[in-house]
């Protein structure tokens, strides 16, 4: 019983979203920047910035020189196409935007570009943001049931094309949708994080864009293998951060096979007699790499092998011990083994899901 108390405090649970108090700052265009450097991290790698566009921040600001005629301070301009609809938005499940949607985009170490990720989701309950989410349809979110263990459709509005949560003045607007209904797994068990999974059915389905779009589901259970995948959230860079990350993360992790995971997770609180759940896989292990608290239901996702910048989803963000432990790996639901539960609750309500990049 003392071990099921544990796994329950462990499970990565929902944390209160503080917004940063950054340093005021000036946003003018780049030929106006005194210095080379436009944006610097901080030691936590939040951006120390005032602008939405990194690339229009500077500490300095030059004196213009001097002429006999006024100075005008020349405006920024929206780069033209962004943000518009593909030709075929539903041709493609997973696809990325590898170098994100601006040009010439820094970021801090750590940091997805805006973008990279479409079919990210954040979750939030009452206003408050809770975890992820993925897109697997266009009216249909993919998350894990814990996020959502006691609350009610009523409660929960899902945001999708976000990027960074301090601020509503992105050049790629972030579109929201209340949740109409909520299918929880029906043998989610909270102490173990078994049959951890939760479909969120949206009032309004959400306009794929180029900052919008799904992720393919797999379609049969596989081996990972060698492989290393993505988590990308919204939760917090290490276990001791008193808040979220504002700006979304993207941690690249090994998988982890579940005969050296339930090894490793017996050499800790977990004890020696741990048994893995067979809805769980893992990764992680590495030192200060893995997700953390307020990742909880984002997507565990690995490129597919045709060599493109696609990806499916092979896991939800689950339970772990604290974060970024070196040799404790952190589990995943495995999303392949419950292809069929999803197909069947998609069909109910009559939606159609890509996988291998086809309508099914």
């Amino acid at each position: 019983m003392a071990r099921q108390w544990i796994v329950s405090a462990l499970i990565l649970g929902s944390i209160l979203f503080v917004q940063a108090s950054l340093p005021p700052s000036r946003c003018v265009p780049e030929d106006l920047c005194s210095e080379e450097v436009l944006f610097e991290c901080t030691h936590d790698n939040r951006l120390s910035r005032a602008c939405t566009i990194i690339n229009d921040f500077c500490q300095e600001i030059k004196e213009p020189e001097k002429k006999n005629e006024k100075f005008v301070q020349p405006m920024t301009t929206k780069k033209p196409g962004y943000g518009s609809l593909s030709k075929n938005p539903l041709d493609l499940c997973g696809r990325s935007n590898p170098n994100g949607l601006y040009e010439n985009m820094e970021v801090c170490e750590g940091q997805a570009y805006p973008g990279e990720f479409p079919w990210t989701i954040a979750v939030f309950i009452n206003g408050t943001f809770i975890g992820g989410g993925t897109i697997i349809a266009p009216g249909v979110v993919l998350t894990s049931a814990h996020k959502v263990r006691h609350v009610s459709e009523a409660d929960i509005v899902v945001r999708a094309g976000e990027w960074d949560l301090s601020t509503t003045d992105e050049e790629f607007s972030y579109e929201e949708s209340r949740v109409k209904k909520i299918a929880r797994h029906e043998e989610f068990n909270y102490r173990t994080g078994a049959n951890n999974l939760a479909l969120l059915f949206l009032e309004t389905p959400f306009e794929i864009k180029d900052h919008i779009r799904t992720i393919c589901l797999p379609k049969e259970v596989k081996s990972l293998a060698g492989k290393r995948c993505m988590v990308a959230g919204w939760g917090r860079q290490t276990y001791t951060e008193a808040h979220n990350s504002d700006i979304l993360k993207k941690i690249d992790l090994p998988m982890v096979s579940r005969d050296t995971c339930q090894r490793q997770l017996r050499k800790t609180v977990m004890g020696r007699s741990y048994s893995l759940a067979p809805s769980l896989i893992c990764a992680g292990g590495e030192l200060d790499k893995d997700a953390c608290l307020g990742d909880g239901g984002s997507a565990l996702f690995c490129a597919l092998e045709d060599g493109s910048d696609r990806y499916e989803q092979v896991g939800i963000v689950n339970w772990g011990i604290q974060c970024g432990k070196k040799d404790v790996p952190a589990t995943y639901t495995n999303v392949a083994m419950f292809k069929e539960w999803i197909d069947s609750k998609v069909a109910e309500n009559s939606i159609s899901l890509l996988t291998d990049g086809t309508v099914h």
